[in-house]
């Protein structure tokens, strides 16, 4: 379908720019990397391949550029499930709640920038997301909690979250659980009480440590 010719007014180049990145945003979620093509999204805006190329040189550039987009309102989300929340671990936990929400809604743009496809787009959302989680771990040490390495902590729930975001995405939809809710939060929960509960040391599991925690 080609949507309404998109033209620009003098000094409104911006604004084009945002059309066609909702557009690229669109042929992703319909169709996948594939789909998204420069030539894909002068049609639908009914504009000509040039008028495409004078905001992004290349696909890979248009890619980087809409992966970027959506991504930034993760942030945006992670900020807001911690506000207000004075437990540290609480914030933790619903931190890889909604990271592992975002990955699920967004699959095609997680694919993209997590897989590497979208180069600088990877680089720059995996350091972020790293740092972020780092930060949130930090506050856990600073309120009492035991963690021998900041770093470490987060480098394996940064581990937990992408696991269950990929377990999932690179799979047809109807072999995801039925509860995606109840999956979330199970992927969480596991996460915080693995990482935290051997951020002092890593003991090898048992049944009797088991059967303890419980």
């Amino acid at each position: 379908m080609t949507g309404s010719r998109v033209r620009a007014a003098k000094g409104q180049g911006g604004l084009l720019r945002e059309q066609l990145l909702d557009i690229a945003d669109q042929l992703l979620e319909e169709g996948g990397a594939d789909a998204l093509t420069i030539r894909a999204v002068a049609t639908r805006a009914g504009v000509t391949p040039p008028a495409v190329y004078l905001h992004f040189a290349s696909k890979t550039e248009l890619v980087h550029a809409t992966c970027l987009r959506v991504w930034s309102s993760l942030f945006l989300e992670l900020e807001e499930v911690s506000r207000g929340v004075p437990d540290p671990v609480t914030v933790l936990y619903e931190t890889c709640v909604a990271y592992v929400a975002f990955g699920l809604r967004h699959p095609s743009q997680y694919r993209l920038v997590m897989d590497g496809e979208a180069t600088e787009a990877s680089r720059q959302n995996a350091d972020a997301c790293f740092r972020y989680f780092r930060d949130k771990v930090t506050a856990c040490l600073d309120a009492g909690v035991p963690v021998e390495s900041t770093t470490e902590t987060a480098r394996l729930l940064c581990a937990s979250v992408h696991g269950a975001v990929c377990l999932l995405i690179h799979q047809e939809h109807d072999a995801w659980p039925r509860d995606i809710a109840r999956y979330v939060t199970r992927v969480a929960s596991a996460a915080i009480h693995g990482a935290l509960l051997t951020a002092s040391h890593a003991s090898p599991p048992s049944m009797s440590a088991v059967m303890q925690s419980g």
